[in-house]
């Protein structure tokens, strides 16, 4: 939680601590700071840090990549501190930054726009935060709103010296927008529970796993729940108490399917090396909507995957393997929906 302290107006300082991780920084360009770009850039930047970390082009920087930090907004200066011993790691001028805001995909991700002392070169610094990263970017509106209002009061006592105010400088800091309200798709099913398998992908552990849990215990039994679909995360949610059971992220769900029957589905989360979870469903009337929607945010999070990649055809990020998530997320629900319009085509005909 942000340390607020706000001392008497006289000489009033306000400052803000936050805990973060700093996952880097990349190189961007004056172009792409332009008005109307700048927060698809730095937004891509963020992705850039956070899904390809050992994977970055050259105009990526490791500088305190993985290191806890506590970032402190005070008077007028952004600074980075060791956590432990104090140590001030870096210090950057408010008024000199460029963007800062909060990354779409994730309400944890913070990031800053600044020239480099030393270069001079424009690096978009990304940080993960132990609290919502909202935070900072309301403590650095705050502390700018505060700036603005001073260099407003000092505009006035300028203008009654008769000096002239085109001479001052204004401050060149924008704010990129905070992340929209993503769409999330909810599904009333029951919960089957979750057991570990051997293997991140294979049809047969879904069905074993599935056939298992079935057998287990009576159908009145399995938990009313509510699955809460979106891009990055599927939530398991108590239908009773609200409770969240498990929220799983999307980028690490490694396989799904419909089962045998067409009422049951299933996915492989990778909690860990070598640690795999299935967690299984009863759906009504069918599987498929809860399986199209959990592939369709499969297939949006890879999207956005290639479209954090550098431009450059040149860039050393390794293209998708033949097995990737994408691939086998697509192929198992498009067999799974095919044995469902199969198993309707075949109740059809045998209907009066």
């Amino acid at each position: 939680m942000a340390d607020q302290t706000l001392k008497d107006f006289e000489g009033a300082t306000l400052r803000y601590v936050f805990a973060v991780r700093s996952l880097g920084w990349v190189e961007i360009s004056e172009e792409e700071m332009a008005p109307g770009k700048s927060s698809v850039a730095v937004n891509n930047c963020i992705r850039q840090l956070s899904y390809h970390k050992h994977n970055l082009h050259d105009t990526a920087g490791i500088w305190g990549e993985g290191k806890d930090m506590l970032l402190v907004l005070e008077n007028e200066t952004l600074n980075l501190m060791d956590p432990l011993g104090q140590t001030l790691l870096h210090t950057q001028p408010i008024v000199s930054i460029r963007v800062w805001g909060v990354g779409r995909d994730n309400g944890r991700d913070f990031a800053y726009v600044a020239r480099d002392k030393l270069t001079h070169v424009l690096k978009c610094h990304v940080f993960r935060c132990d609290t919502p990263a909202k935070n900072i970017a309301t403590s650095m509106h705050d502390i700018c709103s505060k700036i603005m209002a001073q260099r407003k009061s000092s505009r006035s006592s300028v203008n009654r010296l008769n000096i002239d105010p085109s001479k001052l400088v204004d401050m060149p800091f924008q704010e990129f927008p905070a992340p929209k309200n993503e769409l999330v798709q909810r599904f009333q099913v029951r919960y089957l529970g979750n057991v570990p398998v051997a293997k991140p992908v294979g049809m047969d552990l879904v069905n074993i796993a599935l056939d298992t849990a079935m057998n287990s215990q009576e159908k009145d039994l399995w938990m009313p729940v509510t699955v809460n679909v979106a891009s990055a995360t599927l939530t398991i949610i108590t239908a009773e108490t609200e409770e969240v059971l498990s929220e799983c992220r999307v980028r690490f769900l490694s396989f799904m399917g419909v089962g045998k029957d067409v009422h049951t589905f299933a996915f492989i989360m990778a909690e860990g090396p070598g640690d795999f979870i299935c967690h299984m469903f009863w759906c009504e009337p069918n599987a498929a909507s809860l399986s199209e929607a959990v592939q369709a945010a499969c297939m949006l999070r890879y999207q956005k995957c290639l479209d954090a990649r550098p431009p450059s055809t040149s860039s050393c990020l390794p293209g998708p393997p033949a097995d990737s998530v994408a691939r086998r997320v697509g192929s198992s629900v498009k067999k799974g929906v095919q044995s469902l319009l199969g198993s309707f085509k075949r109740s059809g005909s045998q209907t009066p």
